[in-house]
C-alpha cells in the first residue's frame, strides 16, 4: 500500500518543503498506530486510494518506477518506508507481503457488467444471467460460443481472450482466479471484481523465464529505465572525490533542509550564487550584458568554476520561464553543468591515466587516417575515374573472357506438385489435351494454337498463388550450378531442393563458345584490378619519397 503526495518536478523549494513536512507528519501519524490504508483514503492524491486505500496489490520488477520499486523491495514486511521521491511527488509506503513471481497466464472470459450503483433490481437481474450462464456451460455449450454474451465487447470479438498478463497488471480477484485455475481448458467459478462478475477459463500458463533466457531483454528494459543513471552518478561521485571536488557553501534554511533531508536534489550548493541567477527573467535574458561579481562557485582538481562559467552554461542550454518559476530549473541546470564539468575533465585524462587506452586511440586515428586515405588515392578514385577504368579495359581486355557457356532456362516451384507438372507442360508444349477447357479459355490459347509458351506456363500455375512459379533464362559457365554440371547437354536436368524447400529445374536450350567479356558485364573486376593497379602506383611514388632501409643485423637480434 503507499501514500503519495502530489509535486511538480520543478515545484519551488517553498512547496516541496510544505509537501514534505505534510507527508512526514503522515508517516509520524501512521508509525505512532494510525491505520495506514485510512490515512491514505483520506490523504493521499492517489485518485484510486480513494477506492482501495493504497493496495497496489502484488508487482515485480520494472513495473513501477525505479525508485518506488526499490522501496517496496528494501521495505520489510509490515514496515513503513522512509519518505522518497518520484518524478510525481513524495511517497510513504507499507509492504504488506511478498511472494515468489507466479509468472504469466493467458485467459479467456466473460463478464456480466455490476455497477457499484447497481440497484436491487440489476443485481438480482445479473444473478439470473450467471445462474443460466453456468447452467449452459454445465449443459455442454462451448465457452467460446456463449463469450457472445459477455458485457467485454473488446474481448467478446475474440471469444473473450485476453493478453497474457502477470502480477499487478489485473485487479486482486480476477488475478488470484486465474493464477489458480490448475488445468488449462478448465474455467472458475464466478468471481466478482469492481467491474461485475466473471467466468474465466485458463489457455495457457508460462513459469518465470530462465535468467538466459530473458537476460538480453532485462538489459534492454534496464538501460530504458531510470536505473541506468546509477552508473553515471557512481562515475561523478568517484570523479569528484578523485579530483577534490568543493565548493562553498553558504548556511541557509533552504540550503539546510536540502542538503540533509530531502532526496530530491543530492548536491550541496552555493546559495548565493544560485540566488543571483534564481532572479533573472530567461524569457528576455541577454548575456552578453549580464554581469557577475566572478565568485567561484565550485573547484574542481585545483580549478576554480565560477559564475560566468555557469552563465556561458546556461546561455547555450538556454531556460524559457520567467523569474517567477526559474528557481528550480536553474538548481536542475547547476547539477547538470557540475556533471557535465566532471565528466569532460575526466574524459581529458583518459589517454594520460591508461596507456593501453592511449594506444587503442592512436590506432582508431591512424586507422581512420590510412582509411581515408586509401579512399581517395584507390577506392574512390578508381570508381569515379570512368575514363581511366575504359582505358584500363582496353588494355587488359584478353584478361576478361567468358569460358564456355550452357544458355538455360530456370522453372523455380514453390513446391513438388508444381515442378512435377510444369516438367510435364515443359516436356509436352504441343500436347493440348494436358489443360483442362477452362485452363485453355484462361491462358487465352486462340482457335488452332497448340503449343503452350514459357509465357502460358508462367501465367498459368500463378492463377491462384502468385509467384508459384518463377522463370529466368541464365548463362552458365562449368561450375557455377551443379545440376547443369551434372547434365551439360541440351536437355532437361533433374529436380532440385533449395532449402527453403522450392523446387527447380533447368531446360538447357545451347551453348555458348569461349568469347570476350563487355566493359559492363567485367567492370566489378576491372574496378577491383584498377584499384590495385593504383594501390601499386601509390607505393612505388611513396618509396621513391619516403626511402626506408631496413637495418637487418638489429632486426634478427630482436626475432632470435
Amino acid at each position: 500500500s503507499h501514500i503519495l503526495i502530489g509535486l511538480s518536478e520543478n515545484a519551488m523549494p517553498e512547496d516541496t518543503l510544505k509537501s514534505y513536512y505534510f507527508i512526514k507528519n503522515l508517516r509520524d501519524r501512521i508509525i505512532k498506530g494510525e491505520d495506514f490504508n485510512t490515512i491514505a483514503k483520506e490523504y493521499s492524491t492517489d485518485p484510486s486510494a480513494k477506492n482501495n486505500g493504497g493496495d497496489l496489490g502484488y508487482f515485480s520488477a520494472f513495473r513501477m518506477v525505479y525508485p518506488f520499486e526499490s522501496a517496496a523491495f528494501n521495505t520489510p514486511i509490515g514496515q513503513v518506508s522512509k519518505i522518497f521521491r518520484t518524478q510525481f511527488g513524495y511517497h510513504i509506503l507499507k509492504t504488506i507481503d511478498k511472494r515468489k513471481n507466479r509468472g504469466e497466464v493467458k485467459v479467456s472470459h466473460i463478464m456480466i457488467e455490476e455497477r457499484d450503483d447497481a440497484t436491487n433490481d440489476e443485481k438480482k437481474s445479473n444473478q439470473e444471467k450467471l445462474n443460466q450462464l453456468i447452467q449452459s456451460l454445465n449443459d455442454g455449450s462451448s465457452f467460446e460460443d456463449m463469450t457472445k454474451f459477455s458485457d467485454d465487447k473488446g474481448s467478446s470479438k475474440n471469444n473473450g481472450e485476453l493478453p497474457w498478463f502477470s502480477s499487478g497488471q489485473m485487479v486482486p480477484e480476477f488475478e488470484d482466479a486465474a493464477f489458480n485455475i490448475s488445468e488449462i481448458g478448465e474455467y472458475s467459478k464466478p468471481v466478482k471484481t469492481i467491474y461485475g462478475w466473471h467466468v474465466i477459463k485458463l489457455l495457457d500458463k508460462r513459469q518465470v523465464p530462465l535468467f538466459k533466457d530473458v537476460k538480453d531483454e532485462i538489459k534492454a528494459k534496464i538501460k530504458r529505465d531510470s536505473r541506468s543513471n546509477r552508473g553515471v552518478a557512481s562515475l561523478i561521485d568517484r570523479i569528484k572525490n578523485e579530483y577534490n571536488f568543493s565548493q562553498k557553501n553558504i548556511s541557509s534554511p533552504l540550503s539546510n533542509f536540502y542538503n540533509s533531508r530531502l532526496n530530491y536534489l543530492t548536491l550541496d550548493f552555493n546559495a548565493n550564487s544560485i540566488n543571483l541567477f534564481c532572479d533573472i527573467n530567461y524569457k528576455n535574458w541577454n548575456r552578453s550584458a549580464f554581469k557577475t561579481n566572478g565568485k567561484t562557485m565550485f573547484t574542481l582538481d585545483g580549478v576554480d568554476y565560477t559564475e560566468d562559467d555557469f552563465a556561458d552554461y546556461l546561455s547555450i542550454n538556454k531556460i524559457n520561464v520567467d523569474s517567477s518559476k526559474s528557481c528550480q530549473v536553474v538548481i536542475k541546470r547547476y547539477k547538470e553543468w557540475i556533471n557535465k564539468v566532471c565528466i569532460d575533465y575526466e574524459d581529458s585524462l583518459l589517454e594520460k591515466k591508461y596507456p593501453e587506452f592511449k594506444a587503442l586511440m592512436k590506432e582508431y586515428h591512424d586507422g581512420i587516417m590510412l582509411f581515408d586515405l586509401m579512399d581517395q588515392k584507390v577506392w574512390s578514385k578508381a570508381i569515379n575515374d570512368t575514363i581511366g577504368l575504359v582505358n584500363y579495359y582496353n588494355l587488359t581486355k584478353e584478361n576478361y573472357r567468358w569460358s564456355k557457356r550452357a544458355i538455360a532456362t530456370v522453372y523455380e516451384s514453390n513446391d513438388e506438385i508444381t515442378a512435377k507438372r510444369v516438367r510435364n507442360l515443359v516436356n509436352n508444349r504441343y500436347n493440348i489435351s494436358l489443360l483442362s477447357d477452362d485452363e485453355v479459355r484462361f491462358i487465352g490459347l486462340g482457335k488452332g494454337e497448340f503449343y503452350l509458351s514459357d509465357r502460358n506456363i508462367l501465367k498459368l500455375m500463378n492463377r491462384y498463388r502468385k509467384n508459384n512459379l518463377k522463370i529466368k533464362e541464365e548463362y552458365y559457365e562449368k561450375g557455377k550450378s551443379k545440376a547443369i554440371d551434372k547434365l551439360w547437354s541440351n536437355g532437361l536436368t533433374k529436380n532440385e531442393t533449395n532449402l527453403d524447400g522450392s523446387v527447380f529445374f533447368a531446360n538447357i536450350n545451347g551453348f555458348k563458345n569461349e568469347e570476350l567479356k563487355t566493359f559492363d558485364e567485367a567492370k566489378g573486376e576491372i574496378i577491383t584490378n584498377y584499384q590495385n593497379y593504383l594501390e601499386s602506383l601509390w607505393k612505388i611514388e611513396l618509396e621513391q619519397k619516403y626511402p626506408s632501409k631496413v637495418y637487418k643485423d638489429i632486426l634478427y637480434k630482436i626475432i632470435n
